[in-house]
């Protein structure tokens, strides 16, 4: 692949649950993106992933500059020129989305990530929860599984629910255990999703508010695509609020950005009717209306 003088740069995010892939231009413009769930051998498949992308968008091999991963999985992505960690790339491409937001939340297959920074997008704190998967894709996997729901229709079908059916547990055991105890008492299933959704935005709330800053808030990761999450997260943070259409892309947006071949600049905050601002109008409509 070339590196200076190239057309794209690559950057491939490999999460504990899915991989994704992001192609950019020189304008910072998404030219193909590709995602597959990450198997035992995630630098094979981040390989292959990568491969199929570009041949999806006619894009050669030797148009390609620099490739930057990302995720829990990046140290086995082997043709990688760089590797970042999650925080660093999700910042730097939710920053690129959204530089009005201050705090940043990323969640993702196995961790909660909130980060708050400064109004050049350097991260000045964060917080995780590394000893517990509540709230995380994992836990809400296993959760929609208990009710044999599939987990691309919980979200949507949390909405349907007339009411919420009180979720105490947030430990994945115990919560699994209650879950299945409120379906043998005939509990619904939507209102059994609402009061999970609603456990889980208390919880990213918690963290949110440890941050000690009163700024709007940036979600992206896998599970911000559920709609359920994000209605609760609404409701119970009560605050200005920013998703893009395609979450669970930012970080491999970020680590795309990262590219040596690209000038580090101050983005150009341009302000939108929702409140958003950032440098390229195009990339923004291509995450609010999802994938050309």
């Amino acid at each position: 692949m070339k590196k200076g003088g190239s057309e794209y740069d690559i950057g491939i995010d490999v999460g504990a649950i899915s991989t994704k892939a992001v192609v950019l231009d020189r304008e910072g413009k998404a030219a193909a993106r590709g995602l597959a769930g990450t198997t035992m051998e995630p630098g094979k498949l981040a390989r292959s992933l990568m491969a199929s992308t570009l041949k999806d968008a006619g894009i050669g091999a030797d148009q390609v500059g620099y490739v930057v991963a990302t995720g829990q999985g990046r140290r086995s992505v082997d043709f990688a020129d760089l590797a970042r960690t999650e925080i660093t790339a999700f910042a730097r491409g939710a920053h690129f989305l959204d530089p009005s937001s201050e705090i940043l939340v990323d969640m993702g297959g196995q961790g909660i990530r909130v980060m708050r920074r400064d109004s050049m997008g350097i991260i000045e704190d964060f917080r995780t929860n590394d000893k517990c998967s509540s709230g995380t894709g994992s836990f809400l996997d296993t959760m929609a599984q208990a009710l044999d729901v599939d987990m691309e229709e919980a979200g949507r079908l949390s909405l349907t629910s007339c009411g919420t059916e009180e979720v105490c547990a947030t430990c994945t055991v115990f919560a699994e255990s209650e879950v299945v105890s409120l379906v043998a008492r005939g509990k619904g299933k939507e209102e059994i999703l609402s009061g999970i959704n609603r456990m889980v935005a208390k919880k990213v709330t918690s963290l949110v508010n440890s941050m000690r800053s009163k700024g709007s808030v940036f979600f992206g990761g896998g599970v911000s695509c559920n709609e359920g999450v994000i209605k609760e997260l609404r409701a119970v943070l009560n605050r200005e609020m920013f998703v893009p259409g395609e979450p669970q892309f930012v970080g491999a947006v970020g680590a795309a950005l990262i590219s040596p071949g690209r000038a580090v600049e101050k983005p150009e905050v341009v302000t939108t009717a929702e409140g958003a601002g950032q440098r390229d109008r195009s990339l923004l409509r291509f995450f609010r209306r999802g994938w050309a």
